[in-house]
């Protein structure tokens, strides 16, 4: 079990809190709250729904609530975020949803981009060996090692760059 909500407040607790409210609770004394038990402490287990769907790498679900279900069951309920609101920033100017959403894109884009770019020039540097003058390599494999890191570089032209793009293969 995992969260527990209290009747008479209403608050939502992890199992742990609960048992630190209620001590006769301890797991030595009882490993397993029932949901018999729970009733007896006015409280009822509250059961994980599933995640809502998101739109990746932009969204994300996270949990914001509980409610009854038709059963009488508490679940929790599960939203979309990031989660923006308009506002007025401290220079007067209005922030809309739109604005802050593009931004907020942009930003995970280029955090993608410079992952991506990082990963990319390691491998670059680690494949550095392969085009030296005196690389024991065969002339074909040097060549196939030429072709792997051209793609390398081409990465930021690929199709899905940063997100989805596929990493061309070592040719070891």
């Amino acid at each position: 079990m995992g969260l527990i909500r209290i009747r008479e407040t209403g608050e939502v607790v992890t199992e742990i809190t609960f048992r630190t409210m209620h001590k006769k609770t301890r797991p030595v004394l009882e490993p397993t709250l029932t949901k018999e038990r729970l009733d007896g402490l006015g409280a009822d287990p509250v059961m994980e729904s599933a995640q809502a769907d998101t739109t990746p790498p932009y969204e994300f679900s996270f949990r914001s609530g509980v409610e009854q279900d038709s059963d009488g069951n508490w679940m929790t309920v599960n939203s979309v975020g990031p989660v923006f609101t308009e506002y007025t920033d401290e220079d007067g100017v209005v922030q809309s949803v739109d604005a802050q959403t593009t931004a907020y894109r942009a930003n995970v884009d280029a955090k993608a981009a410079e992952g991506a770019r990082s990963t990319r020039t390691t491998l670059l540097a680690d494949s550095d060996w392969t085009q030296m003058a005196d690389t024991a390599l065969t002339t074909e494999k040097k060549a196939e090692w030429a072709t792997y890191r051209q793609a390398l570089r081409d990465l930021p032209t690929a199709s899905g760059w940063p997100h989805t793009h596929t990493m061309p293969t070592n040719p070891e």
